[in-house]
């Protein structure tokens, strides 16, 4: 049980976040939306929170990082899904169910792929860290995916 209660404990500290914090989510929002209107990169917008925040005495630790690193994917995770909303009603019924679908098989696909760490890290406090910073990459990645299907599907306005 030791393996899952790392990443149990990254989830914990996503959901005992709540929702995040409005200066955090609009500190990603306008990364992406200028990197993305510059033709870059939008995934260079992934550390905007958690860097700073780990910069700090309070963020040096184990639990400050994963706390660091929690409150930057609540802020993707809020706008994960607000562009999942504005997506679906976009989309033809079959579409729709296929996102739906994807969406479900993606939290799997994450939540094993964050696992992982544990088996090589039994025991050690490094692999807290690892398990947020896999959550946040999976989830900051899955945000500008949905975000990309949700401009295509708008189209020209």
């Amino acid at each position: 049980m030791l393996r899952m209660s790392g990443i149990a404990v990254a989830c914990a500290a996503i959901w005992l976040a709540g929702m995040a914090r409005a200066d955090d989510t609009a500190t990603i929002e306008t990364c992406v939306q200028s990197e993305s209107e510059a033709n870059r990169d939008a995934r260079t917008c992934k550390g905007r929170v958690s860097g700073p925040c780990m910069e700090k005495p309070e963020g040096q630790s184990t639990v400050g990082m994963v706390e660091c690193l929690s409150t930057e994917t609540k802020a993707w995770e809020d706008i994960l899904n607000k562009e999942y909303s504005r997506l679906l009603p976009l989309l033809k019924p079959q579409a729709a169910e296929d996102v739906r679908k994807a969406q479900r098989l993606w939290i799997e696909g994450r939540d094993a792929d964050c696992r992982v760490p544990y088996y090589f890290y039994d025991g050690g406090s490094i692999v807290q860290t690892l398990g947020a910073e896999c959550v946040l990459d999976h989830t900051a990645h899955r945000t500008i995916l949905i975000r990309s299907w949700r401009e295509m599907a708008q189209g020209d306005d």
